[in-house]
């Protein structure tokens, strides 16, 4: 019965799956985009150092409210909703920044293309962990994760084709996202509303709250909000960070920190199978140990470009194995679909903007000390596998239907 209404959903999962994974594409790819045009951005519009802590926390907070607000239009109006204007104000949002005359061109175009952005990605997270075959939702939900790291290689792939283009190079860096996202909205506008939300009674707000899913929505607030301080840093400042402390050139920068995306994009890859089984625990637990690992390691070894660039690739490894995939998978198992939309939208938005308070800080920290910067990724991570071995979902696999069932009450 419940394949038998996938089915009539979509015939097509992998498709699926890529259209609405294309939100997490876009979703990193903006972040990575931002990093890696932040210097250049600096000497065309004389950005101080706080400017440029703020510029990357307001896409940051955006992205928050747009996931907050969007996840909760995702349930009460449908998750094709959603789509039919989150990538036309995403499109429009980029113009801003394709076009960027001064500082006030650049917020504006931050703010505009992080809520477009946020809105879209836990409506598609549920789009995928609804009309997904039970058997192919921990692969299908992960196949997200895969577009989520293809975005940022795609981006600097791009960056170092161009970067001899002078202040050019921004333009063409979002001009692509632009053209991509064009591209996304036309295919989805063919993509079928989740049948089973069609057939779910809305909830409210407070739902989340009540005894049955108080503890999970916590933990999953919790849990993501430490995993995404981790990663914010990462995709936002580290080519800042080997420009910066490294010593390397933006070029050099650039070439250096792609060998870290690919190493995430096959980790994702080798998970997909993986994650529709119990191995997906025991992958959990190595990827939380090593990550903590990684920080640690800058505090014995002297901090140069070579051993930024050897901890970035690790600690990009072991957070693919304990961290963002984990948890798209445990919020899709977790919640019923009246607030399957909601949930994410709350957990990825208080995450971001939680986050984004943290990204302020990080130039200066970055200006003034590094030491204090690595304790701190230490302690986030180690707390992030605490909370994840601690607290997970012991629940897995079950139908969609079945889930309904145990969660509403």
């Amino acid at each position: 019965m419940t394949d038998t209404i996938t089915r009539a959903v979509v015939d097509k999962p992998w498709r699926m799956a890529a259209l609405a994974g294309m939100a997490s594409y876009l979703d990193a790819g903006t972040i990575v985009a931002v990093s890696a045009c932040i210097s250049r951005w600096q000497t065309m519009f004389g950005l101080t150092s706080w400017q440029l802590g703020f510029l990357s926390a307001a896409l940051t907070v955006c992205i928050g409210i747009g996931a907050i607000v969007g996840g909760r239009i995702g349930d009460r109006f449908g998750r094709k909703k959603v789509y039919a204007i989150d990538l036309l104000v995403y499109i429009f949002g980029l113009a801003w920044l394709v076009f960027a005359v001064g500082t006030p061109m650049l917020f504006a175009g931050m703010i505009i293309v992080g809520l477009a952005i946020g809105a879209d990605v836990p409506t598609a997270l549920s789009l995928v962990g609804e009309n997904s075959p039970t058997a192919m939702r921990g692969r299908l939900v992960t196949f997200t994760g895969f577009l989520w790291g293809l975005g940022p290689l795609v981006v600097i792939v791009l960056v170092l084709a161009v970067s001899g283009t002078g202040d050019l190079m921004p333009r063409l860096i979002f001009g692509h996202l632009l053209v991509l996202g064009a591209i996304t909205w036309l295919l989805r506008r063919r993509m079928k509303e989740s049948i089973r939300w069609r057939r779910t009674e809305q909830a409210g707000v407070r739902h989340l709250f009540n005894p049955t899913l108080l503890r999970t929505t916590l933990f999953t607030v919790a849990f993501y909000t430490l995993v995404t301080i981790g990663t914010n840093f990462y995709g936002s400042f580290g080519l800042y960070a080997l420009e910066k402390v490294g010593g390397l050139s933006q070029s050099d920068a650039l070439s250096a920190s792609l060998i870290a995306v690919p190493v995430i994009v096959l980790t994702v890859v080798a998970m997909m199978r993986a994650m529709d089984t119990r191995a997906r625990q025991p992958i959990f637990y190595v990827g939380a140990v090593l990550q903590v690992l990684a920080w640690l390691a800058l505090l014995l070894v002297p901090v140069n470009a070579t051993s930024l660039i050897a901890v970035f690739v690790a600690y990009g490894f072991a957070n693919t194995l304990a961290g963002e995939t984990h948890y798209k998978v445990w919020s899709q198992e977790s919640f019923p679909t009246s607030v399957r939309s909601t949930a994410v939208g709350l957990s990825f938005g208080v995450a971001r903007i939680t986050s984004a308070i943290f990204l302020i800080f990080v130039p200066t920290l970055l200006r003034t000390g590094f030491t204090t910067l690595v304790v701190l990724m230490a302690v986030v991570t180690s707390a992030s596998g605490i909370v994840g071995i601690a607290f997970r979902p012991r629940g897995q696999g079950e139908p969609i239907e079945a889930i309904d069932a145990s969660l509403t009450n």
